[in-house]
């Protein structure tokens, strides 16, 4: 027997082929009865190989449980590392969303500002613009005090409506308001739903982590556990070929123990005394000293049964090791996937949010849009009320003009009404010295009577005069309205 070699030791089987009943010198009785009972002795280590042989089924048992485990594991990471892709994809569509909207807000937001700063322009303009002082109403005749609004010139821009526009622009204030408090609500979310991906991200590396790397820096898996399956059945296999030639050792001593007995009786023990005479005593010697040899290796390969037996041991706890380091990993993976649970009842918030923002918007885009109307609308009004007022004070010369041709026809119709009235007069007369004595006075009452006299009365209908508008003032607007025409206000 060797205990050194990695194989079980095979042990000498020369006696076991001699003849075992020659007669002849017998081996010492002493040293047989020993190594008898040592052998005997030695195949106690059967309780250490049908201990093995439990840690190769516990083993085994492991490698199963290793399986199963590994597989949930694998399969429910998968799942969570492709609801995590999901996920990343919703964030990303969130996030678009998001960004279209505030560029909208963005856009919209710098037309008002330009509908604004051409209202303020056209407001800046009204301010500069006096109302000429002909366009004054008349002083009070009673003689009470001006106020100082009547004391200073008045401009266009006293007829805006300033509260008007001081409400439009209130009401857009308020929007813009509401619409950057949507945005930093729904940016919050946003940032909520980053850190729930994040720390699912987080959790699911770490299981892979985990996964990947155990303890020793191995892989976790079934297939890891399964080389120190082999390991284990080799040395169990080595164990029972140990056991084997302890065995065989064992039954050479009982048979060499028959050999040394002796033999008188022909018919005892089944003929071996005829084996036994037939042995020579070279073939004695022989069995004696293989006998003495493997007795010599007997504590040794019980001792090797114990190393190995010890290794199985340590084998087995790693393996032990590796399936408790399993059952945490699918203990975290439980956790985990608990978390995603929670995040996908998290993620029912977020997208509700997320249509309710879009609502919102689109609420918000219709408001600001009719704000921005009526803001372009006040600024085409007043621009209108500047070009209007220099189209009333142009007016007022036309009107004047037409005033002074309508006095000048006025004035000639006169003239030559007033000739034809005193040619007439005149005729009347000389026809009354040289006929009207001749003539009865009831003949013709209206014979005696003066030329019929016409007159022309200015009809104001109720009109007002014509405000007094220097010439100067026409002609300026009459600049303002030819530079408008060409592009300019």
């Amino acid at each position: 027997m060797s205990p050194s070699s990695p194989s079980p030791p095979s042990l000498p089987v020369s006696t076991s082929q001699a003849a075992v009943g020659a007669a002849g010198a017998s081996p010492q009785s002493v040293d047989l009865t020993n190594w008898f009972l040592d052998a005997k002795r030695s195949l106690a280590s059967v309780a250490l190989c049908a201990r093995a042989n439990s840690l190769v089924d516990s083993a085994r048992g492991a490698l199963q449980e290793a399986a199963i485990i590994s597989s949930k594991c694998l399969f429910l990471r998968n799942a969570l590392q492709d609801q995590l892709l999901v996920a990343l994809r919703v964030s990303r569509m969130m996030h678009s969303v998001r960004e279209a909207s505030k560029s909208d807000f963005e856009k919209i937001v710098a037309d008002l500002d330009n509908a604004d700063a051409r209202l303020n322009q056209t407001l800046g303009v009204l301010r500069k613009s006096v109302v000429d002082p002909a366009f004054n109403p008349p002083s009070n005749s009673e003689g009470e005090e001006s106020t100082p609004t009547a004391a200073r010139p008045r401009t266009l821009h006293d007829f805006v409506d300033d509260e008007g526009i001081e409400n439009l622009k209130s009401r857009l204030r308020h929007l813009i308001d509401q619409v950057q408090e949507s945005h930093d609500a729904l940016l919050t979310s946003l940032t909520e739903f980053s850190g729930d991906i994040s720390e699912l991200d987080t959790a699911i590396n770490n299981l892979t982590e985990f996964a990947s790397n155990n303890a020793q820096g191995g892989r976790i898996t079934s297939e890891s556990i399964r080389p120190q399956i082999h390991a284990l059945e080799e040395q169990a296999g080595a164990m029972a070929g140990l056991l084997e030639a302890l065995t065989q050792h064992y039954d050479r001593c009982c048979e060499a123990l028959k050999q040394s007995e002796p033999t008188t009786n022909h018919n005892q023990e089944g003929g071996m005394m005829g084996m036994a005479e037939s042995m020579s005593p070279e073939e004695k010697q022989e069995m004696y000293r293989v006998l003495e040899k493997d007795a010599l290796e007997v504590d040794d390969v019980v001792t090797e049964l114990k190393e190995r037996y010890n290794e199985m041991e340590n084998i087995q706890l790693h393996v032990l090791g590796q399936l408790e380091e399993l059952n945490m990993l699918r203990h975290n993976t439980y956790a985990t996937f608990a978390l995603f649970e929670q995040f996908q009842v998290n993620l029912g918030s977020y997208v509700e949010r997320m249509r309710e923002f879009e609502t919102q918007q689109e609420g918000y885009a219709r408001g600001m849009e009719d704000r921005l109307d009526e803001l372009w609308q006040l600024g085409g009004f007043y621009e209108g009320f500047i070009s209007a007022y220099d189209a009333m004070v142009i007016e007022v010369g036309r009107r004047k003009g037409i005033s002074v041709r309508m006095e000048t026809i006025i004035r000639d119709a006169m003239k030559k009404l007033q000739a034809l009235y005193d040619d007439d007069l005149a005729d009347r007369e000389a026809f009354k010295e040289e006929r009207g004595h001749l003539l009865p006075v009831d003949i013709w009452p209206g014979v005696m009577d003066p030329p019929i006299r016409y007159s022309v009365v200015k009809d104001t209908n109720g009109a007002s005069e014509l405000p007094g508008i220097s010439k100067g003032v026409i002609e300026q607007a009459l600049a303002r309205q030819q530079q408008q025409g060409k592009g300019g206000m």
